[in-house]
């Protein structure tokens, strides 16, 4: 699910855009969601913050903020969502050069103060987005979805394993990050594919992060130094795995 994050300082306006979009996710069933629709660039950031995948941003350019005006909170978001899609939203046409001196990739410009065009503006805008993701089939871009209190994107190329924790509670490990979040390993194993294996009731590992298999001591030692059990069940599997991958030549052939 894509995020949408709408900041627009009027009410009205910022409602209006909000049902609007709204309604066109529910009728062209885009794999989008707004998850934050405000009036404060700062509590953009902030949710942002904690958040992983490219994501959509409406932003008012004339925004009535001590700090930030929609060019310069585009410019902080950057920073944090190098790939996001930036729309800009603004009653002013020329301040649309403003975006290159901050140096930013605009996807578009829509205009505020005619509601008819920017109803056509905003389909048309949503409508090219979902092309361009749908587009997108490279590895880099597939994702796993944790959602909770706080939602993550974590790109599949950079999990490692999965651990159960406790009862209903797992632990994503990833090449920079540990994440704890509430889930089952059967659930989490349809979801991410077949490069990953369950070699133990607690463990699902993603085969070409394991760095060294000891069948004998039924452990597995991965990319990121740690220990996995391996169970007899888990062992078959894997082996079962290597016989089908045995010509692609994976770290630990």
């Amino acid at each position: 699910m894509v995020p949408i994050y709408i900041c627009e300082d009027e009410r009205p306006a910022r409602e209006f855009l909000q049902k609007m979009i709204e309604n066109f996710l529910l009728i062209y069933d885009y794999d989008m969601e707004i998850v934050l629709a405000t009036a404060d660039p700062c509590a953009v950031i902030k949710h942002r913050e904690n958040q992983q995948q490219p994501a959509i941003y409406f932003f008012d350019v004339d925004l009535q903020h001590p700090d930030y005006n929609g060019f310069t909170l585009a410019k902080e978001i950057r920073k944090l969502d190098a790939r996001g899609f930036l729309v800009f939203v603004t009653t002013h046409e020329e301040l649309i050069f403003e975006t290159f001196k901050y140096r930013l990739e605009a996807m578009s410009y829509l205009e505020k103060d005619q509601p008819e065009l920017l109803k056509q503006q905003v389909q048309q805008c949503l409508s090219d987005i979902n092309q361009l993701i749908s587009s997108d089939t490279s590895s880099e871009q597939t994702y796993y979805t944790i959602k909770g209190d706080t939602s993550y994107q974590i790109p599949l190329a950079e999990i490692i394993f999965f651990e159960t924790a406790a009862p209903h509670r797992l632990v994503l490990h990833s090449k920079n990050r540990r994440i704890e979040f509430r889930g089952e390993l059967k659930k989490v194993q349809e979801e991410v594919g077949a490069d990953f294996i369950k070699v133990h009731r607690s463990y699902l590992v993603k085969a070409s992060s394991i760095a060294e298999i000891n069948f004998g001591d039924n452990q597995l030692v991965m990319q990121n130094n740690a220990t996995c059990l391996l169970s007899r069940q888990g062992k078959r599997a894997l082996k079962e795995y290597l016989a089908l991958h045995k010509n692609e030549g994976l770290l630990w052939d």
